[in-house]
């Protein structure tokens, strides 16, 4: 610490000083400034001098948490985090302990207070620390409505307390210069800590307030947006279809764009500005680096205003199809996998939500894909082509069935068959569990009409990639990160 080093540096001038003069000391001083800053902040004066550090502003611009700040799951993330606010704050109370109404006015307290320097780092950098609403009014209404809904469906009161427990230990940690909490602390307010256990599933299908309410609450689960069962997202059940991602207070991309794609390769719905034709095309991508794919050529050939609507068709699938050459060769679907790398070779892994980690690139060819919404199951039919050292060896083949929640996957490999059961939801939540299943056949029914462009599509009818590509003039829809 500054103290202790400037109290070894000079002890002997020090207490030479001292016999001399009725000064303080150099080693005194740090604690003179301590009880000065205390008659301060006791008195509100320090409060107005209090800004954002170097130290701050550095761990605002950081959105990877360092490895002592994580948990292997919800549960345990919590846990860690828990810890380390009760090391800092000595006013902390259980979430449990806490009414909606008395977080939210925790949450008034902090947004009296916040950091703009933060909000600006948050708000350029798409980060999802950053506030949808800027002043504190727009945020009690809001919470005014969410109290009034929870009244008339009482259900939704722990979910809503510990989403707003979560919410405030962010705006706490994440929104709040260090002088800013020092200045609360001496004021002794009290901070909620997380809630310990896996995020609890909102709603019962109670129609359209109560999906209001849950929409905010389900929104980390953005998977059974389009992976719940087919049942539950025809009953209109509560975060199994995707909310307006036009809606105002949605400002994306939510993971923040971490890769630092440009529009053409990434342009997601909630992005500001909108994304318009020929953005978030895509193409064949090999790595994490944004020159580092064979970008598909597009041109625009009509705004919305300018096509007539009954010659576009709505972007559903068949409720049952089957995909594959009529020869039977190889080449009936491709694709590239991209998911989290989680072993060195990418052997296994899974598409995501976010692309937050390094990511991993398999292209893949099918000999057919087969697609049964009914039974609610689906199978491919893959040729692999691996990378990296394994890319030295002969392709390996794999089929990946599913059927409601359980996914299989048979990997034939060079020398031996490998049979894997797998849980395409990641467990990420435990209790109650969460399950993923086939895509809804009507997963786009409200996607967003770009209009109208010519552009290349890749691996069909013996086509490659990017200028190889088969040149065709088609509509152009986006749900979220998703463009068809």
């Amino acid at each position: 610490m500054p103290a202790t080093t400037c109290l070894m540096r000079s002890q002997a001038k020090a207490a030479a000083a001292k016999a001399a003069t009725n000064y303080p000391s150099e080693g005194q001083i740090p604690a003179i400034a301590m009880l000065v800053k205390a008659l301060l902040l006791s008195l509100g004066i320090w409060e107005a001098q209090a800004a954002a550090s170097a130290a701050d502003l550095q761990r605002a611009s950081t959105k990877k948490p360092r490895t002592e700040y994580r948990g292997s799951d919800q549960t345990q993330l919590s846990k860690v985090l828990n810890r380390h606010l009760l090391r800092t704050e000595r006013q902390a109370r259980p979430c449990h302990d806490w009414s909606p109404r008395e977080l939210q006015d925790f949450m008034a307290t902090v947004l009296d207070h916040r950091s703009d320097e933060f909000q600006k780092i948050y708000f350029d950098t798409k980060d999802r620390r950053k506030l949808l609403a800027e002043t504190t009014h727009e945020h009690r209404r809001h919470w005014d409505s969410l109290n009034n809904a929870v009244e008339n469906h009482p259900h939704l009161l722990e979910p809503q307390r510990e989403s707003h427990c979560r919410q405030a230990v962010m705006w706490w940690t994440h929104h709040l210069a260090e002088e800013k909490r020092t200045v609360l602390r001496a004021r002794n307010v009290t901070v909620p800590m997380l809630p310990e256990g896996p995020k609890r599933k909102c709603g019962r299908g109670e129609g359209e307030e109560e999906a209001r309410v849950c929409v905010g609450i389900n929104e980390p689960n953005s998977c059974d947006w389009c992976h719940s069962t087919q049942a539950d997202h025809d009953a209109g059940k509560p975060g199994t279809s995707p909310p307006n991602a036009l809606d105002p207070k949605f400002n994306g991309p939510d993971d923040g764009n971490p890769k630092g794609w440009d529009r053409k390769r990434r342009c997601d719905q909630d992005q500001h500005p909108r994304c318009g034709l020929c953005e978030g095309i895509g193409g064949k991508a090999w790595s994490d680096l944004n020159e580092d794919i064979d970008m598909t050529p597009c041109e625009i050939v009509a705004l919305p205003s300018q096509v007539n609507m009954s010659t576009v068709a709505p972007p559903l699938y068949p409720k049952a199809f089957t995909v594959k050459r009529k020869d039977g060769k190889q080449g009936g679907y491709s694709d590239t996998l991209i998911g989290w790398k989680t072993d060195p070779f990418c052997f296994g892994f899974f598409p995501q939500n976010d692309s937050i980690k390094e990511l991993c690139y398999r292209s893949e060819d099918a000999y057919a894909k087969y697609y049964d919404i009914n039974r609610e199951a689906a199978r491919t039919d893959y040729t692999i082509k691996l990378n990296g050292a394994f890319g030295v060896f002969s392709n390996t083949s794999a089929s990946i069935l599913q059927v409601n929640e359980q996914m299989w996957i048979i990997n034939h490999l060079w020398f031996v068959d490998q049979c894997i059961c797998a849980n395409p939801s990641g467990n990420h939540c435990t209790n109650p569990p969460c399950k993923n299943y086939i895509w809804h056949w009507d997963t786009f029914k409200t996607a967003q009409y770009l209009g109208r462009e010519r552009i290349g599509v890749e691996w069909i009818q013996n086509h490659g990639t990017g200028k190889s590509s088969k040149i065709m003039d088609l509509d152009h829809f986006i749900l979220w990160s998703h463009h068809v």
